[in-house]
Order: structure tokens, then sequence, then C-alpha cells
């Protein structure tokens, strides 16, 4: 059952110290997590708070006054990113991590690939790099993105079956998971792919900052929606780049 707004869940809102406790070991979380968390949420210097409610046991939503709150929420995140360091980084980890799945004929060369909440493009440009015809959606694709339209993944604006991949690593921006995994299933082809790099849930030692939207203790927690639409689980592997998470192949039915 739901629970009531802005309760004080203490899975989902852990204090300071505990999320201190959490960073000690990883630097990029004090950089960005706490800044996110303590500066942002916690003292609302600069954003408004946001509370969260639990929707199940295992999955948290952040609450907003409407979906428009949340897209506005969402859209203002690029303006506070400096993505140049991560996006030199990130390309060259995710082609590598794609140059794998090559081997696997999950990426293929003349596949065609939509990536979902893109932001400038990153993943995309890794993918034209193996040979694909990728393109990218978002709320907030900048000025002048040659790789990325506006677009929002709980409505996608592609035909049914119309792409062989799908991907995305912003799964904890959807405000509802279930929506994302009924348009990945949608516009993937027979047997396509889903390919899902997600971070780790709290009781893995994951973290969730201001602007995520949906929060989880476990990683499966997340894949349930995709898994009761029928997808199945081809492969997973870990990665500690750009937070310690897993990238999950789900090979669509």
């Amino acid at each position: 059952m739901e629970k009531a707004r802005g309760e004080n869940h203490k899975f989902f809102m852990l204090t300071l110290r505990e999320k201190i406790k959490k960073a000690v070991h990883r630097p990029r979380l004090i950089k960005i997590r706490l800044y996110d968390d303590f500066i942002v949420g916690k003292l609302g210097l600069f954003q408004k708070k946001y509370n969260w409610r639990v929707v199940n046991d295992k999955i948290g939503q952040k609450v907003y006054k409407d979906y428009t709150e949340y897209v506005e929420h969402q859209v203002a995140k690029l303006a506070t990113m400096d993505l140049g360091e991560y996006d030199h980084k990130y390309y060259s980890v995710l082609s590598e991590r794609l140059g794998v799945l090559a081997s696997k004929n999950v990426v293929e060369k003349g596949k065609t690939v939509l990536c979902l909440a893109a932001r400038i493009g990153t993943e995309v440009r890794a993918f034209l790099q193996h040979g694909c015809f990728a393109v990218g959606i978002d709320l907030n694709p900048g000025k002048d993105n040659k790789y990325v339209v506006r677009g929002d993944f709980h409505n996608i604006q592609f035909p049914d079956k119309s792409v062989d991949v799908v991907f995305t690593n912003s799964l904890d921006h959807a405000l509802y998971i279930k929506k994302v995994a009924d348009e990945v299933k949608r516009v993937l082809k027979p047997n396509g792919f889903f390919i899902l790099e997600v971070g780790l849930g709290f009781e893995e030692g994951g973290n969730f900052g201001y602007y995520e939207a949906s929060a989880w203790q476990k990683v499966n927690d997340c894949l349930q929606p995709f898994l009761n639409i029928g997808f199945a689980v081809f492969q997973r592997d870990g990665f500690e780049f750009p937070w310690r998470g897993q990238q999950i192949i789900l090979r669509a039915s």
C-alpha cells in the first residue's frame, strides 16, 4: 500500500551522517552526491525541497505536485552540470563495454538504437562509433544538440517495433518506472535488447541525489516491472563508473 505523502521513511531519507559514512571511500559521492543532498536538498539554498513517498516496500518515488513540476525539475538539471570531463571518460568506458556486447551480437553495425534520457548524447556517440544508427531523446537536450532530440521516455514519440536496441543509464530519473518499461517494450522489435545501466540500491551501498525521481533498495527491485511484462535477463555485469552499478541486458519477447 502506498504510504503517506512526506513520510520520513528511514530507507529513503538517510541522515547526513549516514550519507557521509557511505561516501568516505567514494570521492565522487563526496563531490557530487553530498553537494546535491546537503547543500541543495537539505539546506535548500538553491532549489526546492522534495519529499519521498514509498510506493511499495522496495521502490520510492519523489513527490511532485503534478507531472509538469516533475518535468521542470528534470529539465533544470542540465544547467547545473559540467559534463566536459564526464563526457570524455564515459564515452571511452561505454565504448569499451559496447565492444564486449558487440562480440555477443547485442550491438552490431547497422542496428537501430534509441538512447533514453541521453542529455548531450555521450551514449549516442558511443553507439555511432560501433556502426549503429543511433539517436537519443531527453526532456532537455540543450542547444544545438545533433545527437539528441526532445522527448520523454514515459511517452516515446517513435512507432511500435521500430528499434533493435534501447539504452538508458537514467532509470532513476523516471517518475513512473512501469510506464518506461511499457514504452521500451513497445518500441523494441521482437527479440530486441534493452541495455540498462543502473546504480546500486540503498541496501547495496548506492545513493540517490537531488534530481533522482525514483529510488530502490536493490537493483532487482527496479528490474521487476520489466520482468513482469516479458523481458528476460540476457547478461548482467557490474561496473564502477560513472557510479557503482550494474549493466543489465534484457531481451524482449
